[in-house]
C-alpha cells in the first residue's frame, strides 16, 4: 500500500485560484504565454519608423529612435513579466514618441486585453491594422479581442481574414473555432478545431477544446477520451503521485482501497461525486479526498469510506484515479449517465437543520443566487432583473450568497424582499440543509445550481449566452440533474428574454401553490 504522506515531496502552493474545466478553456489566449495573441520576442523598433525627422547629421533622430527603441523593449520585457500596468505604459510612451509602429500597437493592444480594457485594446489593433493590413497575427488578435467583447460575428470576420493571410499557424485556425464554440456552434468549431490538429496533432489547447465541444454535442465516447488531455494543461492541478498505479477502469478493484483524487471547482467535484457509488461496488474501501468546504456533503455520498481534505496526508491506498477521469474509465455514455442522475446522490449532513421563519401566508420560499466568480466570465444576472418576482404576494425569498454581493441586498434596499443566509453559511453542509429547506432555488450557473440538482430540489439556473458543455445546447434540462430547468440568453449579454419566461414560469408555479393552499 501507499502513504502518500511520507513519499509525496511537498509542492509549494499555487498563488492562481484552483481552475474548473470552464475556466481552463477560457485561458486558451492569455497574452505573452500563449501563441494565440503574437508578440515578437524580438524586434527592431527603429526600422519601423519612418516618419523620424533628422538633422544634417542624423544625429538627433539616431537619439531619438534609440530612445523609442528602448522604451519598446522595457515595455516588452515587463509585458513578458507580467507587469502589464507598466507595459501599457511605456508601450503607450514609445507611441507618442512615434505613432508609426504597428508591432508596439499590436503589443499594446495585446496588453489592453490583458487588463479588460478592450475597446482602447480594439483601437490599438485597428491603429496597427492601418499600418500593416498584412499582418496575419495582428488580425488574429483583433479576432480574439472582439470575441472577448462578445461581437462575434466581427470576430469571424478578423480571424478569417488572418486565415486569408496565412492558414498554416495553427494557432489562426484554433482562434476562430474558438468563436463558434462560444457561439454555441459546436460542430463548426470541432471542424476549426481538427484543421488546427491537422498542422500539429500535438497541439493541447485544440485537443482539450475539441474534448468539450464533443460533450457539449453528447458525444461522450470521444468527450470523455479528450478530457483526459486537461492533464497536459498549463494550470492542470492534477500533481503526480507514483506511488501507487492509476486505476484504469478495467483492474480488479476487489480487497483494495482506492483513493479518487480532488481537482478543479466545487461545482466539478459535486457534479463527478455521482460516479462514486459506482466505484464503492466494485472497490473495498473508498477514499474520496476534497476541498475542505465540500467534506460535509462528500461524506453523504453513498459508498464514501473515508473523505480527506485536500492537501492533507493521505490515509494508505492501492490505486488511485482523479474524480473527474471516472466516466472515462468507466465508459459512462448517455444511457449510462440517464440512469446515474436519475436519484439525487447528496444529502444535508445529519444534525444541521434549517431554521426559517417565513412570513404568514407563505406557499413558496425560493433560495436565490445571482452572482458567482468574476473569470473567466462573470456569470452573474443583476439582482435588480429579479424584482418584478420579489414583488410576488405568497412567496419568500432566501439569499445564499456569501460573498461581497451580499450588498446588492441593501443597495438596493429588498431586506423586506430577501432575507439575507449569508451569516449562517459556512460550508456547503450547511448550503445542503437550507437548500433542502426550500421548495426551488433559483441561481446562475455555478456550484450552488450542482448542489441543489445534487440535493433533488427543483433548481431554475439562468445561463449565459455562451454556454459551458455540460449544459449542452438549445434544451432546458438536462442529463446531469432531472430538477434543473435552464433559461438561457437569446443574445450576448441580454438576460431580458430569460428573466422573461422565468417570471412567467415563476408565477404559474406560484399560482399552482396558492390554489392547492
Amino acid at each position: 500500500m501507499a502513504k502518500a504522506a511520507t513519499t509525496r515531496k511537498k509542492r509549494p502552493a499555487k498563488k492562481a485560484s484552483k481552475p474548473s474545466a470552464d475556466n481552463m478553456a477560457a485561458k486558451q489566449d492569455e497574452p505573452v504565454i500563449s501563441p494565440k495573441d503574437v508578440i515578437p520576442k524580438t524586434q527592431d523598433v527603429a526600422s519601423s519608423d519612418q516618419s523620424m525627422p533628422s538633422d544634417k547629421n542624423g544625429d538627433a533622430a539616431v537619439q531619438r529612435r534609440q530612445v523609442i527603441s528602448d522604451l519598446f523593449q522595457r515595455g516588452l520585457a515587463a509585458h513578458q513579466a507580467g507587469q502589464i500596468d507598466d507595459a501599457i505604459r511605456l508601450y503607450s510612451t514609445a507611441l507618442r514618441q512615434n505613432p508609426n509602429q504597428p508591432d508596439v500597437w499590436n503589443n499594446l493592444g495585446v496588453a489592453l486585453r490583458r487588463s479588460k480594457k478592450f475597446e482602447a485594446a480594439l483601437i490599438a489593433y485597428r491603429r496597427a491594422a492601418d499600418l500593416r493590413p498584412g499582418n496575419a497575427g495582428l488580425w488574429s488578435n483583433m479576432g480574439n479581442c472582439l470575441r472577448e467583447m462578445m461581437r462575434f460575428d466581427e470576430a469571424l470576420v478578423a480571424h478569417k481574414k488572418a486565415l486569408e493571410l496565412d492558414d498554416t499557424v495553427k494557432s489562426h485556425t484554433f482562434n476562430t473555432g474558438l468563436v463558434y464554440r462560444d457561439m454555441n456552434r459546436f460542430e463548426e468549431a470541432l471542424d476549426y478545431f481538427e484543421r488546427a490538429l491537422a498542422i500539429d496533432p500535438d497541439y493541447v489547447d485544440a485537443n482539450w477544446d475539441k474534448s468539450l465541444a464533443h460533450l457539449a454535442l453528447g458525444n461522450y465516447a470521444e468527450g470523455w477520451a479528450g478530457y483526459e488531455t486537461r492533464r497536459k494543461l498549463a494550470d492542470n492541478p492534477i500533481r503526480p503521485l507514483e506511488t501507487a498505479p492509476e486505476w484504469d477502469g478495467k483492474a480488479d478493484l476487489r480487497g483494495k482501497r482506492i483513493l479518487l483524487r480532488a481537482e478543479q471547482g466545487f461545482g466539478d467535484m459535486i457534479q463527478f461525486a455521482r460516479f462514486v457509488p459506482l466505484v464503492a461496488q466494485k472497490a473495498a474501501h473508498v477514499i474520496l479526498e476534497c476541498r475542505k468546504e465540500l467534506i460535509p456533503i462528500m461524506k453523504t455520498v453513498s459508498g464514501v469510506g473515508t473523505v480527506v481534505e485536500k492537501g492533507r496526508p493521505l490515509p494508505e491506498f492501492d490505486v488511485h484515479v482523479p474524480l473527474l477521469s471516472l466516466p472515462h474509465v468507466m465508459g459512462i455514455g448517455s444511457k449510462e449517465l440517464q440512469k446515474i442522475s436519475t436519484d439525487s446522490y447528496i444529502s444535508a449532513p445529519q444534525g444541521k437543520r434549517a431554521r426559517l421563519a417565513p412570513p404568514p401566508g407563505t406557499v413558496l420560499k425560493v433560495g436565490l443566487i445571482w452572482a458567482g466568480k468574476l473569470n473567466p466570465r462573470d456569470r452573474s444576472c443583476p439582482l435588480e432583473t429579479l424584482l418584478p418576482i420579489l414583488s410576488a404576494k405568497g412567496a419568500a425569498f432566501y439569499s445564499f450568497q456569501i460573498d461581497e454581493r451580499r450588498g446588492d441586498i441593501d443597495k438596493l434596499g429588498l431586506h423586506a424582499f430577501v432575507t439575507d443566509l449569508g451569516d449562517h453559511i459556512h460550508d456547503f453542509g450547511d448550503s445542503a440543509a437550507l437548500m433542502q429547506a426550500m421548495d426551488l432555488v433559483i441561481t446562475i450557473d455555478s456550484s450552488p445550481a450542482h448542489l441543489a440538482g445534487a440535493l433533488g430540489v427543483p433548481v431554475w439556473m439562468l445561463q449565459l449566452y455562451t454556454t459551458d458543455w455540460r449544459w449542452m445546447v438549445h434544451r432546458a434540462d438536462s442529463p446531469w440533474y432531472p430538477t434543473l430547468r435552464i433559461y438561457r440568453q437569446d443574445k450576448p449579454s441580454d438576460w431580458s428574454s430569460a428573466i422573461q419566461k422565468l417570471g412567467s414560469d415563476f408565477s404559474t408555479l406560484l399560482q399552482a401553490r396558492m390554489n392547492a393552499k
